[in-house]
């Protein structure tokens, strides 16, 4: 049986992998317009004119050498063996910079093919790429792709099959000066077989990582043949005071001028015609004050949006549940009554209340990734969030944190202290997820209006960033500035921000919807017997000598764990009406959004965070969730009761 032919998409951060992958393999992987957005890689089967092949999505890297979490991913597969052909996706609007890796990973001699992205974007620039002279001095086949558009797509493909089947593939190695080349070859001249059987990668590329100081492969020669490995340093050691440079400049010095040699030979220039809209709406937006600015509105639009929009779309489905609702109440057996309100209700609750809210904000949230605006807002916040002890980088992972708060956790990889990536762990449940957002206008807003809908966002991230300022007294390391690459802003398309909302959608239509049916169902046969009753005199102390609020909200608290929306949408069952403001009190509806938005994250969240940084990290952040939602909503309760 013939092994599956595996094809890996490989590049720098923000050069349109993911998007490529979804162009042939459906909507899989979120996307967006700033580094950092895969953090581990992602993996389909697909089936392109009669051939099967498995594509990988990779993490974005600058270097085979860099020691990043998620591009240590990368490196690690793409030196694994299993690769058949690298689709190395390079932004050529940003072509000098991309071509570093790419000779890196001609190096490799691993069969690859070069998808020319954005080729639209670079042309805008004034940059006109010969794909011929591309092909001929790399010895590597190009192809123009503009995947946002699904242009190329079908010809980068059969290109890669063709490459995959043949034996042909012959790449231009570069070519360094003769200092260097006679060393490599002296190395090659006595690359001893142990090694070349443990790391089953191409010699001259192993002679130019240990050239190049390369820790990873120093330590493997090092165990298998340590008197080569020690030579080579020697020889290293020379060649860095032949040149007058340090070690580690060697080659990438050499690297780069190459890069500079092939770019002036296949990229053509043409003056662009002064600054465009995007350029000037740029210079705006980089100004302190325009970027902050910028911030605050670009926030108030987002949620004031979903806000308005939620309302209406909640309002047109009113009408048809009412109907489901009273078939329910109909005459049936009392058990059988039960089971169908319980339905009716579940079913009500992620129509009228979790979608109506939940589909504008996702869909606004997918604007702002695409456009580019994300990066520019961490680095315009980098010396904000220093001031409480986060890093700039830090902004990405709660903007993430907005959407749902796994992949947040997840992209706190990217960051490159231990602790950075501590802290911002333990910082990003704080933010209000999708699922919090919906019980904040569905309890907050429906009940109270839309500005103490923003009083809770302002109060959110004021909390957010209190936890991050008494964290980092805890972990008084130093945090250093913010280095990050921001993307140009570029114009997002309707059909990529709506696939966006469907991924995002999905996990909640074909899971959390039907949590939420299935925890109705089993509320109202809990109340039929009396169980539920169990749960809210164990949780009394907390719902009613803490909060203030009607004993039977425990069962919905406890609830909540699972995920955020149930603790709203039980809400009503457990109140026994839909109409939450004429049992609770305005005080009692603040002080039970407050605490709903603050205490133990979900279920989904708590197992991310053991998984990124171990048991300690989420029993942590379960406990320092919980003591602070009863502080802050203690508070609350005194503050609004006055």
């Amino acid at each position: 049986m013939n092994r599956t032919l595996v094809i890996a998409l490989a590049g720098q951060p923000n050069c349109g992998k993911s998007t490529i992958f979804n162009a042939v393999a459906g909507f899989k992987v979120n996307t967006g317009n700033f580094a950092g957005t895969t953090v581990s890689y992602t993996e389909t089967q697909v089936q392109f004119e009669n051939e099967k092949f498995k594509l990988i999505d990779l993490p974005g890297t600058y270097s085979i050498s860099s020691l990043d979490a998620s591009e240590q991913v990368t490196r690690d597969y793409l030196l694994s063996g299993s690769v058949d052909v690298i689709i190395n996706v390079i932004d050529t609007s940003m072509l000098s910079r991309s071509l570093e890796f790419t000779l890196q990973l001609i190096e490799m001699n691993v069969p690859m093919v070069v998808a020319l992205n954005m080729i639209d974007e670079s042309e805008r620039k004034g940059i006109k790429i010969d794909v011929n002279t591309f092909h001929r001095m790399l010895g590597v086949e190009a192809v123009p792709v503009i995947a946002v558009k699904g242009e190329g797509i079908d010809e980068l493909f059969r290109k890669v099959l063709y490459v995959a089947g043949s034996r042909n593939y012959a790449p231009v190695f570069p070519v360094y000066d003769r200092d260097v080349e006679e060393c490599i070859a002296e190395i090659l001249a006595k690359y001893p077989v142990a090694l070349r059987e443990r790391l089953r990668v191409n010699d001259r590329f192993i002679a130019i990582r240990l050239l190049e100081m390369d820790e990873e492969f120093e330590k493997v020669a090092q165990s298998f043949a340590p008197e080569f490995t020690n030579w080579v340093i020697e020889k290293r050691q020379a060649l860095a005071l032949l040149h007058d440079w340090p070690e580690a400049d060697v080659f990438s010095s050499h690297r780069h001028a190459n890069v500079l040699n092939l770019y002036e030979k296949i990229a053509r220039h043409q003056k662009p015609k002064g600054l465009g809209l995007r350029e000037k709406i740029d210079s705006i937006i980089m100004n302190p004050v325009g970027g902050i600015l910028t911030i605050l509105f670009s926030f108030l639009v987002m949620f004031y949006s979903a806000f308005k929009l939620g309302d209406i779309i909640s309002g047109l489905v009113e009408g048809p549940f009412e109907l489901l609702n009273v078939w329910a109440g109909s005459p049936h057996t009392v058990f059988l009554k039960v089971i169908l309100t319980g339905f009716a209700q579940g079913l009500e609750s992620g129509a009228g209340i979790v979608l109506p809210y939940l589909i504008p904000l996702l869909f606004l949230l997918a604007i702002f990734e695409d456009t580019g605006l994300l990066p520019r807002i961490a680095f315009m916040v980098d010396g904000i969030l220093h001031r409480f002890g986060l890093h700039g980088k830090a902004v990405m992972p709660m903007i993430l944190g907005y959407g749902c708060s796994v992949p947040a956790i997840m992209s706190t990889r990217n960051l490159e202290t231990p602790r950075d990536r501590f802290i911002t762990r333990l910082v990003v449940p704080f933010v209000s997820c999708s699922a919090r957002t919906v019980v904040i206008f569905g309890l907050v807003g429906k009940f109270l209006g839309p500005y103490w809908v923003l009083a809770m966002f302002v109060g959110n991230v004021a909390i957010a960033l209190i936890v991050s300022l008494i964290l980092s007294r805890f972990k008084a390391d130093l945090s250093c500035g913010i280095i990050m690459d921001v993307p140009p802003l570029r114009r997002p398309y309707l059909g990529i921000a709506l696939k966006k909302v469907w991924i995002r959608l999905y996990e909640f239509l074909i899971l959390g919807w039907p949590v939420l049916i299935i925890s109705s169902i089993v509320l109202s046969v809990l109340s039929l017997y009396g169980i539920d009753q169990w749960f809210n005199n164990a949780l009394k102390p907390l719902t009613v000598s803490v909060l203030g609020l009607p004993v039977v909200v425990g069962i919905t608290l406890f609830l909540g764990i699972f995920r955020k929306e149930l603790a709203l949408l039980m809400l009503a069952t457990a109140l026994g009406t839909s109409n939450i403001g004429a049992v609770l009190s305005k005080g009692q509806i603040i002080v039970l959004t407050v605490f709903i938005i603050l205490y133990i994250p979900c279920i989904a969240s708590l197992t991310t965070l053991w998984k990124e940084g171990g048991w300690k990290t989420a029993f942590t952040s379960a406990l320092l969730s919980f003591t602070v939602a009863i502080i802050v909503a203690g508070f609350v309760r005194v503050l609004v009761a006055l």
